[in-house]
């Protein structure tokens, strides 16, 4: 046996007899790992949309909005690791980028719960813990008031219709004597179709395409060395790399505020905030 493999078995069965000496009752509980602190989550479009929901435009504004769907066209998924690369529940980071631009919005995301409340309270069997009086009478249960429901005036609804996998990639690599190193810069892109209806004439009021650019960096080293009939590869580096999900967050970011201030005819003094990319190409 080679002094490698024995050296390697000693230790595994130390660690394994040290680890049989005390009863289950006696074991203590090993302490929680607590990461990073939860936070809320920014984009760089966040200070452009605070400005809108300040601005004039917005607060005279009776529009109210309502996001349907965002789906995912791009037919793209990792058989070897989490299923889709497009987060399921799009159409929320949009209900969120515009509530930050401070308009009115009603929920048809989801409305499942609202739907089997209508329904139960149609069968009058849905309450509030006390009754409800109308017209003078007292009711046991909830009633069905009309015009209760809000209604929207502008509807928004789209797809992601733009995976590319390695829009762009470069990067050097050098080895001798199994001693090597190397960096590699690399990007891919995601865009979406976002369309804007009048939800009473179902004129089409927008209809644009935006897109973002993933970028990430990697820098590595290795060693590679045979020891007797053995062989040891140790690699060391750093990576760092934009995820998907949040790029996609921040290109609907800028998709909110770009139909927030179309719509609702904002005179632009919000766009200075914007990073300058979009405002030099919206200008």
């Amino acid at each position: 046996m080679s002094p490698i493999k024995y050296t390697v078995g000693v230790l595994v069965s130390a660690l394994v007899s040290g680890c049989e000496g005390l009863p289950p009752q006696l074991v203590q509980p090993e302490a929680p790992y607590n990461g990073a602190i939860p936070v809320t989550i920014d984009t760089p479009a966040d200070q452009a949309l605070e400005c809108l929901a300040g601005s004039s435009a917005v607060k005279r504004s009776r529009t109210v909005f309502a996001v349907h769907s965002i789906s995912d066209l791009t037919q793209k998924f990792s058989v070897d690791e989490d299923g889709p690369y497009v987060p399921r529940d799009t159409a929320g980071m949009l209900v969120t980028a515009l509530s930050k631009a401070g308009v009115k919005q009603v929920n048809r995301v989801n409305t499942v719960v609202t739907e089997f409340e209508i329904a139960r309270a149609r069968e009058q069997i849905l309450g509030d813990g006390q009754d409800a009086v109308v017209e003078g009478e007292r009711l046991p249960y909830r009633p069905l008031e009309r015009g209760a429901l809000l209604g929207s005036d502008l509807v928004i609804d789209g797809a992601v219709t733009q995976l590319d996998f390695n829009t762009y990639s470069g990067g050097t690599e050098a080895s001798l004597f199994g001693i090597g190193g190397g960096n590699r810069k690399f990007a891919l892109t995601v865009g979406a179709d976002i369309r804007v209806t009048d939800t009473r004439s179902t004129e089409l009021v927008m209809a644009e395409a935006y897109s973002k650019q993933a970028v990430g960096v990697e820098v590595y080293g290795s060693i590679f060395r045979f020891f007797d009939s053995e062989l040891f590869d140790v690699k060391i580096g750093s990576k760092s790399q934009e995820g998907l999900h949040s790029g996609i967050r921040w290109m609907l970011a800028e998709a909110a505020y770009n139909i927030v201030s179309t719509t609702l005819k904002h005179d632009g003094s919000c766009d200075r905030l914007l990073p300058k990319n979009y405002v030099e190409v919206a200008g």
